[in-house]
């Protein structure tokens, strides 16, 4: 079983990243969040991985946190997400806001997840919903989001104006760490929308 792989960066594009393993050059899956973060072409880089056995081939999935590793795998084990539409996940949004989405039972941020529909996401919902609320990572989230209702609805008006679920969320994450004491339903949405 592959952990993880350190070798020189050989070639990368948005799916991939080839590095040379002495004198043995792999071939990584990755996703377009890691791929902006690559070092450059003949740098030293150190992969986490996952490897992956299909009836059409092995493939690995490089990581350059533990933290993508891990959700990356808590998705796999999710009926009716396979490794394309987890890897998707992982380039498309941060594992806070993901986190956050689940937390709080976001559907509608989750469905417009690359690969994610209404019933996927609803059943990511049920499936990580209680790991996610006792993990230590979901202890990083900023306080007042977890399980809060009115950041919810806070959310949910902002999308109902017209903003992308996700720039909804980051908006009232930023306007909740800015306040001391839970600012009020009000508040929250003009403060997030100073801030969009």
């Amino acid at each position: 079983m592959y952990e993880f792989i350190r070798g020189k960066m050989i070639q990368s594009i948005p799916s991939k990243a080839i590095v040379d393993v002495g004198g043995i050059g792999y071939g990584l899956v990755i996703s377009l969040k890691t791929f902006q973060k690559l070092p450059n072409i003949g740098a030293e880089v150190f992969f986490y991985v996952s490897h992956i056995v299909r009836e059409d081939g092995h493939y690995l999935y490089g990581f350059l946190s533990l933290d993508d590793k891990k959700l990356f795998e808590q998705l796999i084990s999710i009926s009716g997400v396979g490794p394309k539409t987890a890897i998707g996940i992982l380039g498309h949004v941060d594992i806070g806001d993901f986190q956050i989405a689940i937390v709080q039972g976001n559907a509608a941020l989750l469905s417009k997840l690359p690969g994610i529909g209404k019933k996927t996401s609803e059943r990511l919902i049920i499936e990580l919903k209680d790991k996610f609320s006792h993990s230590t990572s979901s202890a990083r989230l900023p306080s007042g989001v977890q399980g809060n209702t009115v950041s919810a609805d806070a959310i949910s008006a902002l999308i109902n104006l017209g903003y992308h679920p996700l720039e909804a969320q980051k908006a009232i994450k930023k306007v909740l760490s800015l306040h001391e004491k839970e600012p009020t339903l009000s508040e929250l949405i003009s403060g997030a929308l100073r801030s969009i």
